[in-house]
């Protein structure tokens, strides 16, 4: 019944939200954002835990309250981003987000082996991976699957909308390295620990556990790996920022170069949440309780 309850929940407000304009459906992700602040001390107290590693421990309380209200905000702000998203026209989408750096990914591209971004759950990843298909440029990406299961194709099919391929992460991931195979790219979490290809690195002077997968298959495919962070800006539209490939390297000893590729995906990733804490929207501890 609970399960139910939460996909009714959902797809009530989906229809009712995705249908709002912009101005009427952020103000309203304003007030659900102070709820959901008030009423989920889980969250709140997950949220403070992760962005109080990345300020760090000397902070002050109420800057670190002000960043959490803030998170719980942009939260909400995501989630209507994901109901309107289906009815949003590709001209929309493009209106909405701004680019820079595609040189980078198209002279990627370019090579022939496709591409591999890896990105944090910054700014709102949903919205802003809707672009490189309206411009002709594949992408696949595996996604967590969630319960109840008619909650997660729900969801799935808000996602996928305008293009984008979604693999649940616990079926076969073939299809990423075809997507490569054919020039394409696919678009992997780099700060959200990963079931079975997972390293223990240095994250933000504490010891976490992270995805090694866009470094190996970057280097077992020569792939390049490219940087790719989205960010919401105040008038809500967003930026998405694409870097130059990574410079990883490639000695022979497999092992060697993943822990090396890692301390650059690393060093990467703290740079860009360090910008915007308030926008890194991870609702699970990444560091284990201490």
């Amino acid at each position: 019944m609970r399960a139910f309850l939460t996909f009714a929940a959902y797809r009530l407000l989906g229809g009712l939200l995705g249908y709002l304009p912009s101005r009427v459906g952020y103000w309203m992700a304003g007030w659900a954002g102070w709820l959901l602040y008030v009423l989920s001390p889980q969250l709140r107290h997950t949220l403070t835990s992760n962005i109080r590693h990345v300020i760090g421990p000397d902070a002050d309380e109420s800057e670190v309250e002000g960043l959490v209200r803030q998170a719980c905000l942009n939260i909400n702000k995501g989630h209507y981003d994901l109901f309107r998203l289906r009815h949003l026209s590709s001209k929309e989408i493009r209106d909405t987000v701004q680019v820079e750096g595609w040189e980078n990914l198209k002279q990627a591209l370019a090579e022939g082996r496709g591409a591999i971004v890896f990105s944090a759950h910054l700014g709102n990843v949903d919205l802003v991976m809707q672009l490189p298909p309206l411009v002709g440029i594949p992408v696949v990406a595996p996604v967590q699957r969630i319960e109840p299961e008619r909650l997660f194709q729900y969801t799935l099919a808000l996602r996928q909308s305008h293009g984008i391929r979604l693999i649940p992460s616990d079926e076969s991931m073939i299809g990423l390295f075809r997507t490569l195979k054919q020039g394409g790219m696919i678009a992997l979490a780099a700060d959200w620990r990963a079931a079975n290809s997972s390293r223990a690195v240095e994250f933000f002077g504490s010891p976490a556990w992270l995805p090694e997968g866009p470094v190996r298959v970057a280097l077992r495919t020569g792939a390049p790996l490219i940087p790719g962070f989205a960010l919401r800006l105040p008038d809500d539209s967003f930026l998405l920022q694409i870097e130059p490939p990574l410079a990883l390297p490639r000695t022979g000893d497999e092992e060697a170069d993943v822990a090396a590729g890692m301390e650059m995906v690393v060093e990467t990733l703290e740079r860009r949440i360090a910008q915007h804490p308030e926008q890194w929207l991870v609702s699970r501890p990444i560091w284990p309780p201490g």
